[in-house]
């Protein structure tokens, strides 16, 4: 018994692993990602920053398996991501677009739904979906329209969605990885606490996160890791205290800026005026 748990830790630890090696894509002959390597680490939240233009959601896109590079592969457990067929990706990770879109008009709970297999039982997926939905303050919205929602409760939705993707892939087995591309965009603070929470609360079930963010301040308060980008390379990747710094920061960025320590083990980064 104790030989056949080692083994599952094994297999599990296997497959949260999640790395690009060389990747470049190139868009009309212009470079987005310039070779970009990394192995991110599974169990931990990892922010990806850097200006606008830097590269962040194509990188996103090619770790999802939604961008086939241009030169260079992304591995999961070893196995070239091209490889692996359409239900098996979409139960090892879920995915948060930057600018998620319906075709339908779907209730909420229809909209959750999409991303669980039909081999999760009934039973399964009806909690699921409530677990999605409460997780994003969403429990008395069940059976409304998702297109008459605000614009910050669409956002929930669809954070709510990757969410029960997840979820439904770890009652599967599998659940590896949540990516999501600017999952705060148009919440409220409390709504971005909300996400900051339930994207800790994976990492800290073993499964990795990689969020891309603009916010210097909120990367901080959410990752343990922090890649910074800009013009298509990875610049500096490693533990945020090290990562968030002036010193690193200013020359992608073109501005001064300020890192502070305000309350105990919180970062807050500001632009220096003048």
């Amino acid at each position: 018994m104790a030989a056949r748990a080692t083994a599952v830790a094994v297999v599990a630890r296997a497959w949260a692993v999640l790395e690009a090696r060389g990747v470049s894509v190139s868009v009309a002959g212009h470079l987005v990602l310039n070779a970009v390597t990394l192995q991110l680490p599974a169990g931990q939240v990892t922010a990806v920053i850097g200006p606008n233009g830097a590269g962040k959601s194509t990188l996103l896109a090619c770790l999802s398996g939604a961008q086939i590079p241009s030169e260079g592969v992304v591995r999961l457990n070893g196995n070239d991501l091209r490889t692996l067929s359409v239900s098996c990706l979409s139960r090892c990770r879920a995915v948060l677009e930057q600018t998620p879109t319906l075709a339908a008009p779907f209730t909420l709970a229809e909209l959750i739904d999409l991303g669980i297999p039909r081999a999760v039982p009934p039973r399964a997926t009806r909690q699921i979906i409530h677990r999605a939905a409460a997780a994003m303050g969403l429990s008395s919205c069940h059976h409304h329209p998702v297109d008459r929602l605000s614009g910050g409760e669409r956002q929930r939705a669809h954070m709510a969605r990757s969410l029960a993707q997840l979820w439904a892939g770890q009652h599967l087995g599998a659940g590896h990885w949540l990516l999501l591309d600017e999952p705060t965009n148009s919440l409220d603070f409390a709504h971005q606490v909300a996400v900051v929470q339930a994207s800790r609360q994976v990492a800290a079930e073993g499964a990795g996160v990689v969020v891309v963010l603009h916010d210097l301040t909120l990367a901080a308060a959410v990752a343990d890791n922090v890649i910074l980008m800009h013009q298509g390379k990875v610049v500096a990747f490693g533990a945020k205290r090290d990562v968030l710094q002036p010193a690193t920061l200013e020359p992608a960025y073109g501005v001064k800026l300020l890192v502070s320590e305000p309350i105990t083990d919180t970062l807050v980064i500001t632009p220096l005026f003048g």
